[in-house]
């Protein structure tokens, strides 16, 4: 069995999780409900993964832009000169019910 970890931190009404060696979130009323939520993500990103062959691509860590901006909202997102606080686009991708993708608003484009 794998280990990740994950960090859950409380936005407005709600905890949102993320798993910082898989870049994989997750959201609930409660914490219990976040952690759970982002188990069943994992779980799913992973069976997602493997059923396609992706080895080693299954492991995308959280930029650390990304993760500074989980962990401090108030931090400016660079060249913006706005505060990246509590993002539209990062709420979505933790609601969605599909894998993430590498692509997704909240990860450096290659």
């Amino acid at each position: 069995m794998q280990t990740f970890t994950g960090l859950v931190k409380k936005e407005e009404n709600q905890y949102a999780s993320l798993c910082i060696e898989l870049d994989v979130a997750s959201c609930g009323a409660t914490k219990e409900e976040a952690i759970d939520g982002l188990k069943d993500a994992i779980e799913t990103y992973l069976e997602y993964m493997t059923s396609k062959k992706k080895g080693i691509a299954i492991y995308r860590p959280v930029p650390m832009d990304g993760l500074k901006y989980f962990l401090f909202p108030e931090t400016k997102r660079p060249g913006t000169g706005h505060p990246d606080s509590r993002s539209k686009s990062f709420r979505a991708c933790m609601r969605s019910t599909t894998p993430p993708s590498p692509y997704s608003p909240h990860h450096n484009k290659p």
